[in-house]
């Protein structure tokens, strides 16, 4: 149920996020970003895009790889599956 819940919600939030990008606060981008997020585990797409992203920005690469150890189980998970290799 968790999943289907997760795919939904950020599906809904990158939407959202898209609409609301034109606005001079950069709302658009917070959204689409945690709308990735939620999608990431799930849907291979959205991990390639997150892998490109990383691949191209070290710096976001190694504050993910710093602060993983931190992060609750299924965000470890999505880190690991998600890293530019």
């Amino acid at each position: 149920m968790l999943p289907i819940f997760h795919q939904a919600l950020g599906a809904f939030l990158v939407v959202t996020g898209l609409v609301v990008l034109p606005l001079p606060i950069p709302f658009g981008l917070i959204m689409i970003t945690v709308g990735c997020t939620l999608l990431a585990p799930y849907v291979p797409a959205v991990q390639r895009f997150v892998r490109r992203i990383r691949a191209k920005n070290p710096s976001i690469n190694e504050t993910l790889m710093r602060h993983r150890d931190r992060c609750p189980p299924i965000i470890r998970k999505t880190i690991d599956k998600t890293h530019p290799a």
